[in-house]
């Protein structure tokens, strides 16, 4: 199971540092509703990261992925060298946009957000409109479902990579839950640093992140 955990980590921590995720828990916090809204957004992250992968971990036991000479194992390394190389894609296409600085509209919507419109929010961000954490989450799926552990232990490292995966969206919320006082004056500054160099971060994660999925599954291939 450390074992498993451990070769998601490096997929945890990509997912957890979504700029523009961080920024709208920043908004809400700024806003003085870090706990609540931005409670029901982390939530939503976070549910949509585990039952999606937990979906792709069931289809791919079930078909036999975590038998390593079956098809289905070999399927779901040619699957992840080609997210990786759609990732290089976006990398290329995030670094023409990387002169844009200015907020999102959707931002400036979320001061007026009901509580399951932000749960809602944040599942939308986790997967379906992120071009970054929804090819991540497949990969970490089909790692997961490629795995020799006990059913229970396949649950656990699901749940702990919802955790890893939602950890940098989570500090803020932290601040405005622990220090709701002061969360405005300590966190203006991050929120502009992040929406200015969004498209520069995104590149280099996607750089990374693209390079160490086609090394991962050409590594499983060859051998």
């Amino acid at each position: 199971m450390l074992q498993v955990l451990a070769e998601l980590l490096t997929i945890g921590i990509a997912i957890a540092i979504s700029p523009l995720a961080i920024v709208a828990v920043i908004l809400m916090a700024t806003a003085g509703k870090g706990r609540t809204n931005g409670t029901a957004f982390i939530l939503g992250c976070y549910t949509f990261a585990i039952v999606f992968v937990g979906l792709l971990v069931i289809i791919g036991r079930a078909a036999g992925a975590d038998e390593p000479d079956s098809g289905p194992h070999v399927t779901i390394d040619v699957i992840e060298i080609v997210l990786g190389v759609g990732l290089l894609v976006l990398a290329i296409m995030q670094w023409r946009q990387r002169s844009a600085t200015g907020t999102p509209k959707w931002m400036e919507s979320l001061d007026g957000l009901t509580l399951w419109k932000a749960f809602f929010v944040g599942i939308l961000i986790s997967g379906p409109l992120s071009p970054k954490d929804l090819p991540l989450l497949a990969a970490a799926g089909g790692r997961i479902s490629q795995a020799a552990l006990p059913i229970e232990e396949v649950v656990g490292v699901i749940l702990i990579f919802g955790v890893i995966g939602v950890a940098a969206v989570a500090v803020p919320w932290l601040f405005s839950v622990i220090s709701p006082g002061t969360v405005e004056a300590r966190l203006t500054g991050p929120r502009t640093w992040l929406v200015s160099n969004h498209a520069v971060i995104m590149t280099v994660l996607f750089v990374i992140l693209g390079f160490k999925l086609i090394g991962s599954g050409v590594a499983d291939l060859a051998g």
